[in-house]
């Protein structure tokens, strides 16, 4: 954790809230008011943690403070504490967390993972990341009987979800917490569809720079999946279809949606995947899954997909 934490002293019970940025624990080592005190420590944007913070009177005293925790809104905090020593030994306390000491807004995300066809639950693997950062987020393993899951995650981002099981293909989606009201769950259940002819995917979490088909580096993570997914089955092939909403010329956004779908097809191909397995073909404006009708109709029809074409 480096100097800004550690000291020649004792550092004890550590707690990283689920924003994943602030650090509370225990030491002797740090100036204080007595034994054990509670400290707290932000990470910066290096990954190093912030000079820790003594928490202060009356949460610390000449006495041990330790076994910090935070709540999930970041207001409330309970910790252990033997300061009436004279006459009992270690006591549980809470009290509101003061602002310069709390962390930052989280929620949680909920939902159901079913097989897109039957809607029996799917056991599978879900990994948040952070778009602007790359950065996993968070993580988790959905119930295997039930299909539920929930993760804690930092609010004010913009995420991709991506969803792994054995015999599926991937589940891929993004979305926006900068607005996200953080005592409310954001709720996404997960279809998975298996591996088989004819199956496709959108890839939600490909992103290209406006009228161009230059990839971002936020596509990094997905292509990456993508990849992965190749390589674990080997004898599967695949076309690479791009699609755009009907604004602009016809035979440009043809054109346009090709070039898109051989970004990644050329991105597949410096990374060990055979041409022999991949083809692709832009379709422009001729198969919208969305009315053209509104902005967000426009924006499902811009897209990158792909569908298996033998196993």
């Amino acid at each position: 954790a480096g100097d800004s934490i550690n000291t020649r002293g004792d550092e004890k019970s550590p707690f990283i809230h689920p924003d994943g940025n602030t650090l509370y624990f225990s030491t002797n080592g740090h100036p204080g008011m007595g034994k054990d005190d509670i400290f707290y420590s932000h990470k910066k944007s290096d990954g190093t943690w912030s000079k820790a913070k003594n928490l202060g009177y009356p949460i610390n005293t000449k006495n041990d403070e330790n076994s910090f925790i935070v709540s999930l809104d970041g207001h409330h905090a309970y910790f252990s504490s033997d300061r009436f020593k004279m006459n009992r030994d270690m006591d549980l306390y809470f009290f509101e967390l003061y602002k310069e000491a709390q962390p930052g807004s989280v929620t949680y995300l909920k939902g159901n993972v079913t097989d897109a066809f039957t809607n029996e639950a799917v056991g599978a693997n879900l990994q948040l990341i952070d778009l602007e950062t790359g950065i996993v987020s968070g993580e988790a393993i959905s119930n295997s009987i039930k299909g539920n899951y929930l993760i804690s995650i930092p609010t004010g981002r913009d995420y991709a979800l991506n969803v792994a099981a054995k015999g599926y293909l991937f589940y891929s989606e993004n979305f926006s917490l900068k607005d996200h009201q953080d005592k409310e769950p954001f709720l996404l259940n997960v279809k998975m569809k298996p591996i088989k002819t004819g199956n496709s995917v959108v890839l939600k979490n490909i992103f290209f720079e406006t009228d161009s088909y230059t990839l971002k580096n936020e596509s990094k993570a997905e292509l990456d999946r993508l990849i992965s997914l190749l390589k674990e089955n080997p004898s599967m092939k695949i076309e690479i279809t791009g699609h755009t909403d009907n604004q602009g010329d016809v035979n440009y956004n043809i054109e346009l949606s090709r070039n898109r779908a051989k970004s990644v097809y050329e991105y597949l191909t410096t990374q060990d995947i055979s041409q022999a397995r991949l083809a692709y073909k832009g379709y422009g404006e001729s198969k919208p899954v969305a009315s053209n009708d509104t902005e967000d109709g426009r924006s499902q029809n811009r897209r990158t997909e792909f569908t298996v074409t033998g196993l």
